[in-house]
């Protein structure tokens, strides 16, 4: 393997890429994983960047499970914030709150204000939908994708809502509707660790990665305008 070149190792990934069977795509992950981390000093820097850019592809075709074990292994690491950013959902508690403060820390204290929320009128409009629309909803007032919107609800642990809540600045109140609101029955002793989430996230990272979304979804919306 060490004899390829860069772009021969590249080339060969693509083509792994190409299939769509789960366990090829998790030796593709992987195998991108431990290029990265370990990048051979015979490879130019200039050649991280699609290695990169192909990863953070496939990191979206594996396992949720999968994904929370890259998070470990990529974060204090250089690799690109998009790529962690895309773990996010998927890492435990300790390394969600390493991204965020990765993402603030790239954001060198200078973060654009959030999304302008407007907290009675979410309250409305989440208490007026339906479990089909509710996502519609926050991507809406929060100007994410409707994508990032149905990952938050999947995080039954309610960190991610609480960074949404609070990159935005709204109040922990607000946070513990939308909580309720969004958060499967369960039993006591969860929902008051799903409550307490709000607490533990840091408000700096919260904005910052929150601002990441937004810009993403303006990219998109950009894209699907020209094309």
């Amino acid at each position: 393997m060490a004899s390829i070149t860069p772009r021969e190792r590249l080339t060969r990934l693509v083509d792994l890429a190409s299939d769509s069977g789960t366990g090829s795509r998790q030796e593709l992950t992987n195998e991108l994983a431990d290029l990265l981390l370990d990048w051979p000093e015979s490879y130019p820097a200039m050649m991280r960047e699609p290695f990169e850019a192909l990863l953070e592809k496939a990191l979206h075709d594996i396992e949720p499970a999968a994904r929370g074990l890259l998070a470990k292994r990529f974060v204090g690491s250089d690799m690109p914030l998009s790529v962690l950013n895309a773990l996010f959902f998927d890492a435990p508690l300790e390394v969600k709150i390493e991204i965020l403060a990765c993402n603030a820390v790239a954001r060198n204290g200078s973060i654009p204000a959030a999304f302008t929320v407007k907290e009675q009128a979410l309250l409305v409009a989440a208490r007026a939908a339906d479990s089909l629309t509710l996502a519609d909803v926050i991507a809406s007032r929060f100007g994410v994708s409707r994508t990032v919107a149905a990952m938050v609800f999947d995080d039954r642990s309610a960190y991610s809502l609480a960074t949404l809540c609070k990159g935005a600045g709204l109040s922990r109140g607000v946070f513990s509707v939308l909580a309720v609101l969004t958060g499967p029955a369960a039993a006591h002793d969860e929902n008051y660790r799903r409550l307490a989430a709000y607490d533990a996230i840091p408000y700096d990272g919260a904005r910052a990665l929150l601002n990441f979304w937004q810009g993403e979804t303006a990219g998109q919306l950009l894209s699907a305008e020209a094309a």
